[in-house]
């Protein structure tokens, strides 16, 4: 699954989101900017599940958008359709959409709507959830990573904390929520990018990018470099080669 934390500020809404693409094991198979932002209206949209689905609902998400030139329209749109777009094509992996906007009422404003129920999250079923505060999809940092790096705070911005919760999440094995009894994984990789949306605009700036390999399972400690073997490719014989 994704991970994302999305947070409404006075003046804007900021979007962290991971880049990995990957098989039901975990194995990664490319990497992606996963915000889709709207042409028309400040508005964007992260989802997590199957990359087909999710493209899907942003899709009908973004021509709401177009079609009516309005983000209060669209999320009122959505509020009540979203019984209609229980398509047969979604499976057992389940879907789960967070939206960050620009109300012309209310001004920034986040939603999140899932296509299962997830009592961890208290988001119920194909309900649009409003979000007054942050939001987020992935592991919390455990006591040890919060002991060892200190104080975590959200309130000025997403960005100075984001490789600290980010490369948390990374080091922890997920459940997909919508399918609890599948084989944890380690999930978020690729880099993390952040996404700003404002009245006027948006901003969209890459934080970090990690070291993952396509075609291999996210591994969030690979081993040390063993540096630089002898010329007939031996190394000393604790494995270690020239630094």
């Amino acid at each position: 699954m994704t991970a994302f934390l999305l947070c409404p500020y006075p003046d804007r809404v900021e979007i962290l989101s991971d880049g990995a693409a990957y098989k039901p094991d975990g194995t990664l198979i490319g990497a992606s900017y996963k915000v889709t932002t709207s042409d028309v209206v400040p508005l964007a949209i992260v989802g997590s599940g199957t990359i087909s689905e999710t493209s899907l609902l942003a899709i009908m998400i973004l021509a709401a958008a177009e079609a009516t030139g309005s983000v209060d329209d669209t999320i009122s749109l959505l509020a009540h359709s979203l019984n209609a777009v229980r398509p047969r094509s979604i499976g057992g992996t389940g879907l789960r959409m967070a939206i960050g906007a620009i109300s012309e009422t209310r001004g920034p404003v986040c939603f999140v709507f899932s296509t299962f129920s997830d009592p961890a999250s208290g988001v119920p079923a194909f309900t649009l959830q409003d979000m007054p505060r942050a939001f987020a999809q992935g592991a919390a940092p455990t006591g040890e990573d919060l002991a060892a790096y200190g104080p975590v705070s959200i309130g000025n911005g997403l960005e100075k904390d984001a490789a600290f919760l980010f490369g948390s999440m990374r080091c922890q094995k997920m459940i997909n929520p919508a399918a609890p009894d599948r084989e944890p994984f380690h999930s978020v990789g690729a880099h993390v990018d952040l996404t700003v949306i404002r009245a006027d605009g948006y901003e969209k700036r890459r934080l970090l990018t990690w070291p993952d390999v396509i075609g291999e399972k996210i591994n969030p400690k690979p081993p040390e470099d063993p540096g630089i073997p002898f010329d007939d490719g031996s190394t000393f014989d604790d494995g270690t080669g020239w630094e």
